[in-house]
């Protein structure tokens, strides 16, 4: 059975992070693919602030067109309506019923999971692999995946990865600003931005 782990978000834009999160749980849960599958209309954001589907889609397919086990996914963009965490996960399950589906998630996530729509559904279906990301410590992600794990009977591993203070809001400040982001995602991206007039 395929170990495959979805890479979920707004991309909006995928930079440096996105890519060592899922390269991290790639290597240290012993993943065969990830699939970066962006989401067609978030519940929890403002849909003024996101580029179209066709940018934040050509943008991730350049930034991971060199890495086998990375896939692109428009899994979420062929659903119409709001996109649930929890509903795609049974449709994916639906879908794909010979593969093994792991949801990777930062901690800033897995601290707001119970806020989501269906949380248990999510939990039941998927194991997590959650990241420190945003100065959460080690023993607080430990312990509010010991918290889920026995209050919905989760299946969280807490994983490792270079501490990288960056995201898509940064970035997008940066680039209104006219300050550079060279150093927080991929130059294909960085230039397809620019080509673009992405953000500007």
């Amino acid at each position: 059975m395929k170990r495959i782990g979805i890479m979920g978000g707004t991309f909006n834009p995928i930079h440096n992070a996105h890519l060592t999160m899922a390269s991290s749980a790639y290597k240290q849960a012993g993943l065969d693919q990830i699939w970066f599958m962006p989401s067609k209309n978030p519940p929890h954001k403002c849909s003024s602030e996101i580029v179209s589907e066709d940018h934040r889609s050509n943008m991730i397919k350049q930034a991971i067109r060199n890495v086998p086990f990375f896939r692109f996914s428009d899994f979420e963009l062929c659903h119409e309506g709001i996109t649930y965490t929890a509903e795609t996960l049974q449709r994916l399950q639906k879908t794909y019923p010979e593969y093994q589906f792991y949801f990777l998630m930062g901690g800033d996530s897995l601290f707001e999971l119970e806020t989501w729509y269906q949380p248990e559904k999510i939990m039941q279906m998927v194991t997590i692999l959650a990241f420190a990301r945003n100065g959460e410590t080690f023993g607080q992600m430990r312990a509010r995946a010991g918290y889920l794990t026995k209050q919905y009977h989760a299946d969280i591993h807490i994983l490792s990865m270079p501490p990288m203070p960056v995201s898509s809001s940064m970035i997008r400040k940066k680039l209104r600003t006219g300050q550079s982001v060279h150093d927080l995602l991929p130059e294909n991206v960085e230039k397809y931005i620019f080509e673009q007039h992405l953000y500007l």
